[in-house]
């Protein structure tokens, strides 16, 4: 027969007073008594104590069980120890990434109170970066009062390089070169080159990205691209350019603003479309500009980038195409993206996603076709070809969407 949990109570707590302790507690009292949760008791009360500066809390259980009723009393016995203070911060085992790259990220700062859930925080974001094989933060005791916060990373290669072709539903038959540094020069910046040759689809890319301009809290991207995508029903080429000015406003949002042009191109209607079969790409052949402004609000907690466990991320934009930029068209987009992460037993995760967005015409522009939405497919819904989730006419070509619902 189990035992049930009888008392529960404290000693040695003088930080914090019983009723702060019992706030979020993992056991209670009437429950069956089972040791998992209170291992969990027993983290949750260092980390509170960490938060405080109490790195080295330790918390001892002394379980008192009663054989006649068949409960456990329980008494958490807490050596509170001295508040600490970071003296310095040493970092380790970084051959080409920088210290400052690598302190940036770090969320305490030297002759700070030592913070647990900020150095948890700091081992996340250090793992966000993708530099590394292996990070350790470890706090040593270098006097009563003072510790060392010892940073120690094992690098990973950075850059990447791939050839090879394939074939999907979209590009068809496809050859892919692609060139990659996350890390260029060891100061964080990342660079990009991606060239694309298909049967359907052409892409030429090139991105630069430098996430703390100064190491300041603004980041910088350029791209510049060019694609010639045959979509059936048309054949269109565009190339572009953009600029992008970012800023972290706190520790998990982030706002954005790009400048962008583009020049596009519509042609090769399919035979007999036009002119009436299909007005909505006959009315818009011929060459076309796009110049105007991108803006986003993101928020992001998801806890790893590559693998979220729990988290979620969050972003909504205003894109807006102007012929006072001189352009020739002239429109709004906006979009809301939330995707969100569950953790669940056996290392498995619950996730789910919703996104929204709309394009709209100003003073009777017809929205460029580019920036339609054509549902299906591996990046929108799978086990959709292309398109093929949203309208498409009564001979199957696509016609995409001014609104998306996902």
């Amino acid at each position: 027969e189990p035992f049930t949990i009888g008392e529960i109570g404290f000693r040695g707590n003088t930080v914090f007073e019983d009723p702060e302790l019992r706030q979020g507690l993992k056991i209670k009292e009437g429950e069956i008594f089972q040791r998992q949760k209170l291992r969990d008791e027993i983290t949750r009360l260092n980390d509170l104590y960490g938060s405080r500066g109490y790195a080295f809390a330790d918390v001892s259980p002394n379980v008192n069980p009663n054989m006649e009723d068949r409960t456990a009393t329980i008494i958490l016995t807490i050596k509170e120890g001295e508040m600490m203070r970071i003296r310095q911060i040493n970092i380790n085992g970084n051959e080409k990434t920088k210290d400052n790259v690598i302190r940036r990220e770090i969320r305490v700062d030297e002759q700070d109170i030592i913070d647990t859930p900020s150095l948890k925080r700091s081992f996340q974001r250090l793992n966000n970066l993708n530099f590394f094989e292996t990070v350790e933060i470890l706090p040593a005791q270098v006097e009563v009062d003072k510790v060392d916060l010892n940073v120690r990373v094992k690098e990973k290669p950075t850059g990447q390089f791939s050839i090879g072709g394939g074939f999907s539903t979209l590009d068809k038959l496809v050859a892919i070169a692609d060139i990659t540094e996350g890390n260029l020069g060891g100061n964080g910046w990342m660079g990009r080159i991606r060239g694309q040759l298909g049967q359907a689809r052409t892409i030429g890319l090139i991105t630069f990205r430098n996430p703390y301009v100064n190491d300041s809290l603004t980041s910088m991207q350029l791209d510049v691209y060019r694609t010639a995508t045959n979509y059936i029903t048309y054949y269109e080429t565009k190339s572009g350019a953009s600029v992008t000015l970012g800023r972290y406003l706190s520790e998990y949002a982030s706002g954005s603003v790009s400048l962008f042009a583009e020049e596009l191109n519509y042609k090769n209607p399919a035979l007999g479309i036009c002119p009436d079969r299909f007005p909505l790409v006959c009315s818009q052949l011929g060459n076309q500009t796009t110049t105007g402004f991108r803006t986003s609000l993101t928020r992001d907690t998801r806890d790893y980038y590559m693998d979220p466990r729990s988290g979620w991320r969050g972003a909504m934009g205003f894109d807006l195409g102007t012929p006072y930029l001189g352009g020739s068209n002239n429109f709004y987009k906006y979009y809301l993206d939330v995707i969100k992460y569950t953790p669940l037993p056996y290392d498995t995760r619950f996730a789910v996603r919703v996104r929204y967005g709309a394009a709209v015409g100003i003073e009777g522009h017809p929205i460029p076709l580019t920036e339609r939405y054509f549902v299906g497919g591996i990046n929108t819904m799978r086990g959709f070809v292309f398109g093929r989730a949203g309208p498409v006419t009564t001979s199957n070509s696509l016609l995409g969407a001014t609104k998306q619902l996902i």
